[in-house]
């Protein structure tokens, strides 16, 4: 009698101690259970809306029953000649803007790298455009480049020439987007590429300087193989951000002045929200999405080359 209490006591020790254990192993994954309820939510939920959007013919006047027309929508915007002109415009804005954000960013961080006083002030000042919110940086710049009572149209006046229409003119509207992009994000391609610089050995540059190599030399073929890796994660993130931009340039020109500088973020702005075709724009957003996408695959795949 004792013993078959003492084995049902262990028994019941043995199964609590597997419920612990069952519990212990599997602890990380039940933690996680909210989190990812929450993604699936504010991520998957919006994703699977826009393939579904994309697959109907969901327009202004179709919002009770939109008929199902499968992958139309995406044929339609592969034979839409308006598309292939915001992506040209779209390469020009990534292109220009991001090769000038590098350029200037990491001369500065160069600069700073070298200084011994004010390193933390001028790091401060530098910083500060890419704390600005988007929109107020688009306001910002609307009012400075203002064809009436901007400062800069007055200071051109000031040294004796001609005003100039930045935001209303085809030819300079897309330059002047892209001048405000660069000096709002030519502080993140400083500070990332600046952590960067204080991360490098000091051996190689020791070495190079020992073997009698000159700055240029040092930076060609030890600064800028260092910080390869650095560059292109920076890269990345400043075209996957460029891509996609809308705020600026709906603030400062809407896209105009006709079709000057619409994107195609402005496009499928357009499409969605003022010709209320709301299933093109989700094929729009599903093809952009798939461009970004292969870009950045491309450029994490070079990181791991051996080149």
């Amino acid at each position: 009698m004792q013993q078959n209490k003492t084995m049902s006591a262990s028994n019941r020790a043995l199964g609590k101690g597997s419920i612990l254990t069952w519990l212990d192993e599997r602890i990380r994954f039940i933690l996680l259970i909210p989190a990812f309820t929450i993604m699936v939510l504010i991520f998957f939920y919006p994703v699977g809306y826009t393939f579904y959007l994309s697959f109907h013919d969901w327009t202004f006047f179709t919002l009770t029953d939109p008929p199902f027309i499968g992958l139309q929508h995406i044929l339609d915007v592969f034979q839409d000649k308006s598309f292939y002109m915001s992506m040209f415009r779209t390469a020009l804005y990534v292109g220009v803007g991001v090769f000038l954000q590098l350029f200037f960013g990491f001369t500065l961080a160069l600069a700073v790298n070298r200084m011994k006083i004010g390193h933390g002030v001028a790091t401060t000042l530098l910083v500060l455009p890419m704390m600005v919110t988007p929109v107020v940086v688009g306001l910002m710049w609307k009012f400075i480049f203002d064809y009436n009572f901007g400062v800069f149209n007055y200071m051109l006046t000031l040294l004796g020439f001609e005003k100039l229409a930045l935001l209303s003119s085809n030819s300079l509207a897309l330059p002047s987007i892209i001048m405000v992009d660069t000096w709002q994000w030519t502080s993140f391609m400083f500070i990332t590429l600046l952590a960067g610089l204080k991360s490098l050995p000091n051996e190689p540059f020791e070495a190079a300087k020992m073997d009698g190599a000159t700055a240029w030399q040092t930076f060609c073929h030890v600064t800028l193989p260092l910080m390869k890796r650095i560059i292109i994660v920076s890269l990345v993130l400043r075209t996957a951000g460029s891509i996609k931009v809308f705020d600026q340039i709906f603030v400062l020109t809407g896209g105009g002045p006709g079709t000057a500088t619409e994107t195609t973020s402005i496009l499928l702005h357009r499409k969605a929200f003022v010709d209320f075709d709301f299933g093109y724009g989700a094929a729009l957003a599903i093809v952009l999405t798939v461009i970004v996408g292969i870009i950045c695959w491309f450029a994490i795949r070079s990181l791991y080359s051996e080149k």
